[in-house]
């Protein structure tokens, strides 16, 4: 059942950025803010589907106009409305229905539409931060952005012996680590006694058949995405790309290394306990933030040694 008069927070259709809102969730609940609606597309939406962090979740039927939004905020007198995404369709939607309040960022023309708004682009910082900056525009002396110690309301078969997950995949191509470097990495880990678990979408199937090779578990286009997060949750350590899994496997409080190369650690590394973004210095087209590269040999990420990010991810394990 959808409560009346909840505080309703729209997810993002990318996984990374959807659980970067699951710290929003916990600083939420700890300011009172009342039964929380999390609303917006599949797979992201199911990361919260029964559980504590959400009281409801509503999944896009398609993809809504800001009309058809509003006219659900307004079915379900929503109280208030946190919308991230750079979509400006959120933010229209919630004016439209003439909901109270109106949380967001003020970029793509949404401020206009916001009762509380502040920058995101232009700020400096973790991304996390700048969300917390945004939401002590309502809760002034807002406690501090928490970790999200996501534990996925779902229980899977793990292996008992410990183990590390890679993940290979990524959205463009000048963000992926070569394939021979995580095929190395996960012959490195059998070696320290570490089972290997690859995981990936169903798209991302080449890359990960190729390190799955040298690794004992290959779930790649296997598992939900909560499933996903279960073996995250379970693992030692973690190592991928500038990639929604990396961020998923940091809000899962796994040691989490992520290897950048086209884009840059400073506002996006992992939000976690333990948890850090690696980035090639003296690279002159580096960060590019261009999906292909155009340089022989990819060196902001090919320069980056096997033996580097194993050594750095168990310096993050043993903290």
């Amino acid at each position: 059942m959808i409560p009346q008069g909840a505080t309703w927070v729209r997810f993002p259709r990318f996984v990374g950025d959807a659980a970067m809102q699951l710290p929003v969730l916990r600083v939420l609940r700890a300011v009172g803010a009342g039964p929380i609606v999390v609303w917006g597309p599949n797979p992201a939406v199911s990361l919260v589907e029964g559980h504590e962090l959400a009281d409801a979740v509503v999944p896009d039927q398609g993809k809504p106009g800001p009309w058809a939004m509003a006219a659900l905020l307004r079915k379900h007198r929503a109280a208030r409305c946190v919308h991230f995404p750079k979509s400006l369709r959120p933010a229209l939607a919630a004016w439209l229905a003439r909901v109270p309040e109106r949380i967001g960022v003020d970029e793509s023309l949404a401020g206009f539409f916001n009762t509380h708004s502040g920058p995101f682009w232009d700020a400096q910082g973790p991304f996390l931060e700048r969300y917390h900056a945004v939401l002590a525009r309502r809760w002034p002396g807002l406690p501090p952005m928490p970790y999200a110690d996501y534990a996925p309301a779902v229980r899977v078969d793990l292996p008992a012996e410990p183990y590390v997950c890679l993940m290979p995949g990524s959205t463009w191509p000048s963000k992926a680590w070569p394939r021979e470097h995580f095929r190395e990495l996960a012959r490195l880990a059998r070696r320290e006694g570490f089972a290997v678990a690859v995981l990936g979408t169903p798209d991302e199937r080449e890359v990960c058949d190729f390190v799955a090779q040298d690794a004992t578990h290959n779930l790649c286009g296997r598992t939900s995405l909560v499933e996903a997060a279960a073996w995250l949750r379970g693992a030692r350590g973690a190592l991928g790309n500038d990639s929604g899994l990396s961020h998923l496997a940091a809000a899962c409080s796994t040691p989490t290394l992520a290897l950048y190369g086209a884009t840059d650690p400073g506002g996006s590394t992992p939000w976690g306990p333990r948890t850090a973004g690696i980035r090639l210095d003296g690279i002159p087209c580096a960060p590019c933030f261009k999906p292909l590269c155009t340089v022989d040999g990819h060196p902001c990420l090919a320069g980056i040694g096997p033996d580097r990010a194993w050594k750095t991810l168990m310096d993050l394990v043993s903290a």
